[in-house]
């Protein structure tokens, strides 16, 4: 604000900043990404034992309902739900048409009645049959 009768004022100038001599963008060196990975890895693991695998004792802790979540979800992967189970069982209701037997010949006794034959006397065997 400018009083009457006063000259005007020259606006604050801050002194000039000398320019750094270091190098303004350095990448980091190979040691030091290394070791950030190291040290993230590590936090990681460390996060995960304590979370998940470390025993506080046979009382309810913080982490009890995180660990249901994941064995749940874990059991989940190696156990059948009741649909699958369903579609994996034998079918016992239905019997198999009357036309289709099942065969119950050994594979020894069904190449002994159908011998595998080599080379030119399949291919003619085969002309044959087109």
């Amino acid at each position: 604000m400018q009083l009457p009768g006063q000259p005007p004022r020259k606006p604050i100038v801050p002194p000039p900043i000398p320019p750094s001599k270091l190098p303004q963008h350095v990448a980091p060196s190979k040691l030091s990404r290394a070791t950030q990975i190291f040290a993230f890895s590590l936090a990681t693991g460390m996060t995960f034992y304590a979370v998940l695998l470390y025993d506080f004792g046979p009382r309810e802790h913080v982490f009890m309902p995180l660990r249901r979540w994941v064995d749940d979800h874990t059991a989940s992967l190696f156990t059948l739900s009741d649909q699958d189970r369903q579609a994996l069982s034998p079918q016992r209701e239905r019997a198999a048409p009357a036309a289709v037997k099942p065969d119950t010949r050994t594979p020894i006794e069904y190449f002994k009645e159908n011998p595998w034959k080599k080379g030119s006397e399949a291919e003619a065997e085969a002309a044959k049959k087109v």
